[in-house]
């Protein structure tokens, strides 16, 4: 018997990305999360 496939709210972020989105997009909103924690890590002030 086939093994059910996951439903994108049970997957982790990362299978959650690769499955909703193609390489090219995938590939995209990596950079930008990088981007985003990158910026949340510096101290402002």
């Amino acid at each position: 018997m086939p093994k059910k496939k996951k439903h994108p709210k049970d997957m982790t972020t990362e299978e959650a990305l690769q499955h909703l989105f193609t390489k090219k997009g995938h590939k995209i909103i990596k950079r930008h999360i990088a981007e985003i924690e990158r910026k949340s890590n510096t101290k402002k002030g």
